[in-house]
C-alpha cells in the first residue's frame, strides 16, 4: 500500500554514477521527486573503474528486481585469486549469490539508470553543480550547463555522489583527510592474444603488481604498478613498460596489444569526517575513497545509497523518527572507515618489498584461505555479507545484522521480494490477526506483514535496506504484540490512526521453536 497524501519535498542528487543512480531509483520508487545532475554527456558511458559486484550488493539489487539482468552481463567467479596459487573461496557464502560478479561498471550504471528512469527520476546530463547554499527550509544549487549557462535549482535535500573531487563536499567546506595509497598506477584497455585462465588475474612481486579484468567483448582492462618507475600522472603509459611489469607480476603478458586507451592515476585513502551537514549528504567516493584492492569502492557506494534512500523518503513522507536521518552517518561512516583500512592493508600486503615480508605474505595468504573460520570471516568482509550496524544494549542477537532471504508463507515466497520499495517488512512467527492489523492498518504504507515460511519462534522487523531493525523470541501473544507495537513506534513513527484501538484477539497459531534464524 502506497503512502497517502503527498511528500513534503524533493531531492537533488549530484552525480549519476552507481551510487547516485541507485539512490535516484529508490527515491523515485518511493514517490519522491528526484533529479540527478550529471556533468557527463548523455551518450552511453564507457567509464569503468569497477569490475567486481559483490554478494551483498547483488542482494541489494535483487531486492529491486534487477540482479538477474546484471548477472546476465558478466561472469560469476566463485573464488577470488589473491596471490600466487592462493584463492579465497566464496562458494560457501550464505544466500543466492555465493560468488563475485565480474562485469564492467558501465553495465551496472546502465541497469541502474534504466530502473531510475522507469520509476520517474529525472536525469539531466551536461549539468554541473558549481555552488550551493542551504537554509532552514532547503538547498539552492547553482548549475552550469554544457552551453555555459548558469541557473539555480532548489531542493529539500541534496546528496553529493559526485566522486573524489566532489564539488558538493568542497562547497560544504569539509576536509577530506588521508594520503596517497599508491602512486603512478598504469591503466590500459587492450586486446590479448592469450585469454587468461582466471576471470580476474592478479599477481605481485617485490617491485611489480598487475591486474587484468575482461570487459566481455574481447577487450581487457590492465592495471599495473612499477616500483622502479614512479612517474607523474601526466606521463603517458609506455606499452613496453606495461608489458614488462605484467610479465614480472603474472609470468606472462598474454600477448597484450592494440591499446585503445591508456592513463596513469594515483590511489588515495581518504574519508570525510561527517556524511551529513544540515540538508546535504555525501555518499560514495565523495565521502570515502580507498585503494582498489578487494573491489570495494563501487559496492560501498551502492550500499551507502541503499541506507540513505529510504530514510530520506520517510522524512519527506512525514513519518520518520527525529533521529533517523542522523543514523545515516552513524551507520555508514564506520563501514567506510573499515573498508578503507581493510583495502589499504590488502594493498600494502600485495606490494610488500622485503623478501622476508613477501614470505610472510604468502604464509598469511595460505592461512587465510585454508583455515575455515578465518576464510569465512575474510569472505564475509570482502563480500559485504558480514556488514552489521550497531545495536542497543540488550537487543536481540539478530538486531543490526543482514536479514537472510528467508522463505515466506504465501506470495511472495521470499523476503527479498518484499524489500526495495521503501517499506519495512514484519516477518511474524505466528499468524496473529492483531499483529497483522498493527502493520497493515495502523502503520499502513510503511510496513508489509508476512508470515515466516518455516517454523520459528523469532519475529523480526526488517528495514527497507535489508537489515534487521528489531527482533524478539517472545511467544506469549499479548507480550509479543506489545513489543511489536513498541518497535513500530520507534522505527516507523507514530501510527496513522492514533487513538484507534486494535481489534480483539480471536485466536492465534502457536509458534514453533526452532534454532534457525528467521
Amino acid at each position: 500500500m502506497a503512502p497517502t497524501g503527498r511528500p513534503t519535498g524533493n531531492v537533488l542528487i549530484v552525480g549519476a554514477g552507481p551510487t547516485g543512480l541507485l539512490l535516484a531509483g529508490d527515491l523515485a520508487a518511493a514517490g519522491i521527486g528526484c533529479t540527478v545532475l550529471e556533468r557527463r554527456a548523455a551518450e552511453t558511458s564507457t567509464l569503468t573503474r569497477a569490475f567486481a559486484v559483490h554478494a551483498r550488493t547483488l542482494e541489494v539489487l535483487d531486492a529491486r528486481g534487477i540482479a538477474d539482468e546484471l548477472i546476465a552481463t558478466g561472469r560469476r567467479v566463485g573464488a577470488l585469486r589473491l596471490l600466487g596459487s592462493t584463492a579465497l573461496d566464496l562458494s560457501r557464502l550464505p544466500g543466492r549469490f555465493p560468488f563475485v560478479l565480474v562485469t564492467p561498471q558501465y553495465e551496472t550504471e546502465r541497469v541502474l539508470k534504466e530502473r531510475a528512469l522507469a520509476a520517474g527520476a529525472e536525469i539531466v546530463h551536461g549539468a554541473e553543480a558549481v555552488a550551493l547554499r542551504q537554509d532552514a527550509a532547503g538547498v539552492n544549487v547553482d548549475v552550469r550547463t554544457a552551453g555555459g549557462e548558469t541557473g539555480t535549482r532548489r531542493a529539500s535535500y541534496v546528496v553529493g555522489a559526485d566522486g573524489v573531487r566532489s564539488t558538493v563536499r568542497r562547497e560544504l567546506g569539509l576536509p577530506f583527510p588521508g594520503r596517497a595509497a599508491v602512486r603512478s598506477v598504469m591503466l590500459a584497455d587492450v586486446r590479448l592474444d592469450e585469454v587468461p585462465g582466471d576471470a580476474l588475474s592478479v599477481g605481485a612481486v617485490g617491485d611489480a603488481f598487475a591486474f587484468i579484468a575482461p570487459f566481455g567483448d574481447g577487450w581487457y582492462r590492465v592495471i599495473a604498478w612499477n616500483r622502479r618507475h614512479q612517474a607523474a600522472d601526466s606521463e603517458p603509459v609506455d606499452m613496453a613498460e606495461l608489458r614488462d611489469v605484467v610479465r614480472r607480476a603474472l609470468g606472462t603478458d598474454h600477448g597484450m596489444r592494440d591499446p585503445r586507451w591508456t592513463s596513469r592515476f594515483h590511489s588515495d585513502e581518504r574519508q570525510v569526517p561527517q556524511y551529513r551537514t544540515g540538508r546535504v549528504f555525501l555518499a560514495g567516493d565523495a565521502a570515502h575513497v580507498h585503494s582498489p584492492a578487494g573491489g570495494q569502492g563501487m559496492n560501498t557506494g551502492i550500499q551507502d545509497a541503499a541506507n540513505l534512500g529510504w530514510k530520506l523518503a520517510a522524512e519527506l513522507w512525514g513519518w520518520a523518527p527525529s533521529w533517523l536521518l542522523d543514523s545515516y552517518h552513524e551507520e555508514r561512516h564506520p563501514v567506510g572507515r573499515q573498508v578503507l583500512r581493510g583495502s589499504g592493508a590488502l594493498l600494502r600486503f600485495a606490494l610488500a618489498e622485503p623478501r622476508w615480508l613477501r614470505a610472510a605474505r604468502g604464509a598469511a595468504a595460505w592461512a587465510a584461505t585454508h583455515c575455515r573460520p578465518v576464510a569465512r570471516r575474510l569472505a564475509g568482509a570482502v563480500s559485504g555479507i558480514d556488514i552489521a550496524y550497531p545495536a542497543p544494549r540488550g537487543a536481540h542477537r539478530l538486531t543490526g545484522r543482514r536479514a537472510p532471504d528467508a522463505p515466506l508463507a504465501g506470495t511472495p515466497a521470499r523476503l527479498c521480494e518484499l524489500l526495495g520499495d521503501g517499506m519495512f517488512v514484519l516477518v511474524t512467527a505466528a499468524n496473529d490477526p492483531a499483529v497483522t492489523y498493527l502493520a497493515t492498518k495502523r502503520w499502513a504504507g510503511r510496513v508489509h506483514c508476512a508470515l515466516a515460511g518455516r517454523a520459528t519462534r523469532t519475529t523480526a522487523l526488517v528495514r527497507p535496506d535489508g537489515y534487521i531493525a528489531w527482533a524478539t523470541d517472545e511467544t506469549a501473544p499479548d507480550r509479543r504484540a506489545a513489543e511489536i507495537r513498541d518497535a513500530l513506534n520507534h522505527w516507523c513513527g507514530q501510527p496513522a490512526d492514533r487513538g484507534v484501538h486494535e481489534p480483539r484477539r480471536t485466536g492465534t497459531v502457536p509458534a514453533h521453536d526452532d534454532d534457525r534464524r528467521s
